[in-house]
C-alpha cells in the first residue's frame, strides 16, 4: 500500500486527536480514522488500485471520496470538492493516482481524514446507531497500514514515525493561516 500523501506530515497521525480512537462529541464517540495534517490543495493519492464508490459532502465544509481497493475500502475524508479530471463515481484508479486534495474545514484546519473498511460487511460507512465509532461494523484501525505504508514503490517503510511537534507547526495547528 501506498502512503496516501506525497510526504509524511510533521504532526504524527497516531497520537492525540488525530489518532484511531480518539475521543469525540465529549467522549460520546470515537475517531473513526487518521488525521494526515498538509496544506489545503495537497493532492491525496489512491493507496491501492480500486474504483470510485462514492463523493459526497462530508464535514464543515469538506467532501469524502470512498474507493473500493478490493481488500479493502478507504474513505478519503475532508477533501476538497474540485476533483481531479476523470475522477467520478465508478471510475477505475491506479495506486499513486491523484485522486483529489485536500480541502480547508470551515474552521480553518486542513487535513485528511484516513478511514479503512475491510469490505466484510455492506451498507453506507456512517452507521450513527454502531456505538462507539458510529461506522460500519467493518471498520479498521488505518494506524497499522500507515506506518507500514510506502511512500513509492522502491522506499521501504520507515520504521519510527516523527512524534514532536515543532513551534512552527504547533503555531500552524493553533492559529491556521
Amino acid at each position: 500500500m501506498l502512503f496516501p500523501l506525497n510526504a509524511r506530515p510533521s504532526l504524527a497521525y497516531n497520537t492525540g486527536g488525530r489518532r484511531f480512537g480518539a475521543n469525540r462529541s465529549s467522549g460520546t464517540r470515537k475517531h473513526a480514522g487518521c488525521d494526515l495534517i498538509a496544506p489545503v490543495g495537497t493532492a491525496v493519492r489512491a493507496v491501492e488500485d480500486g474504483t470510485v464508490k462514492a463523493f459526497y459532502y462530508f464535514y464543515h465544509d469538506t467532501y469524502a471520496l470512498e474507493v473500493d481497493h478490493g481488500v479493502f475500502t478507504v474513505r478519503y475524508g475532508e477533501v476538497s470538492r474540485s476533483l481531479p479530471a476523470g475522477i467520478r463515481i465508478g471510475a477505475s484508479v491506479t495506486k499513486g493516482q491523484h485522486i483529489a486534495s485536500i480541502g480547508r474545514l470551515s474552521g480553518g484546519s486542513h487535513m485528511l481524514h484516513f478511514e479503512m473498511y475491510d469490505n466484510s460487511a455492506t451498507g453506507p460507512l456512517t452507521n450513527r446507531r454502531n456505538p462507539p465509532y458510529q461506522r460500519r461494523a467493518d471498520l479498521m484501525d488505518p494506524t497499522p497500514h500507515l506506518d507500514a505504508a510506502r511512500m513509492d514503490a522502491g522506499e521501504p517503510a520507515p520504521s519510527v514515525l516523527p512524534q514532536f511537534i515543532t513551534p512552527w507547526s504547533f503555531a500552524r495547528m493553533c492559529f491556521p493561516p
